[in-house]
């Protein structure tokens, strides 16, 4: 058997090869990524997509550093005095479309430095709701990415390894965001949703405990509609307050 990414021989059991392994290993893999006509391409001084002109109380255009949201992340993390960077990193995450609960149809744009920012937490620590909420979007991303590698043909001991591994670090920054208490229900409820996709049946029940709000239920109702429950999936979606709102985010990304 052939590697289905570059035809070389493949390892037993999986349909790619050994070396394509470790570079999915290696990548922060999603399956869907959206267009994204503002990439961060911009951060590596190409392919400019945009120009923020004015308004100018100087009667001319002056070109300087902006409030490109990845260069603002860039340069606080350069800067002597880091203590805006849970906000800073709060808004570019939530800008990308990185929501606090995590939902499964996030489409996120294709931007080479998200990788980066996975790495933050490891090197530095805050305190306080915004630096929380950073940390869940952050998880999201892995959790995201955690689900989509173990739909890759890759084996099934390699996919429940890469499965593991990164929702192990999801998971760990759920924990984290959970010590701040105004985000330890949306925690969570995250980390319930994470288990569903690794196949931990009783964290259905625990998510239907949590679904007291409309960001959570709306979490159950995406799970039920996954798993082929639609029946299950209304009655959640029923529950919410924004009922138009929610059925067109419950068949958000559905054919």
């Amino acid at each position: 058997m052939v590697c289905t990414f570059c035809g070389a021989a493949s390892i037993e059991g999986a349909m790619v090869c050994s070396a394509c392994v470790e570079k999915v290993k290696e990548e922060f893999f999603l399956r869907d990524w959206s267009v994204d006509p503002r990439s961060d391409l911009r951060s590596l001084g190409i392919r400019s997509a945009c120009l923020r002109v004015g308004p100018s109380s100087q009667g001319e255009v002056l070109l300087r550093k902006g409030s490109d949201p990845y260069l603002l992340v860039e340069r606080t993390l350069q800067a002597e005095d880091r203590s805006h960077l849970p906000t800073v990193l709060d808004h570019y995450l939530a800008g990308m479309g990185v929501g606090l609960h995590l939902m499964g149809d996030e489409q996120l744009p294709v931007r080479p430095k998200v990788k980066e920012l996975l790495s933050i937490p490891d090197q530095m620590d805050y305190q306080g709701e915004r630096w929380g909420r950073a940390l869940l979007r952050l998880g999201n991303l892995l959790a995201l990415s955690a689900r989509d590698l173990s739909r890759l043909p890759l084996g099934d001991d390699l996919r429940r390894g890469l499965f593991a591994d990164r929702a192990s670090r999801a998971l760990a920054l759920y924990r984290r965001a959970a010590a701040v208490p105004e985000l330890a229900p949306i925690s969570n409820a995250n980390a319930a949703v994470l288990r569903i996709w690794g196949g931990d049946i009783e964290a259905l029940e625990e998510l239907r405990t949590m679904a007291v709000d409309d960001g959570t239920r709306m979490q159950l109702a995406k799970v039920y509609w996954d798993m082929g429950k639609e029946d299950e999936a209304a009655e959640a979606v029923a529950m919410t307050e924004d009922l138009q709102e929610s059925v067109l985010r419950l068949r958000r990304g559905c054919p």
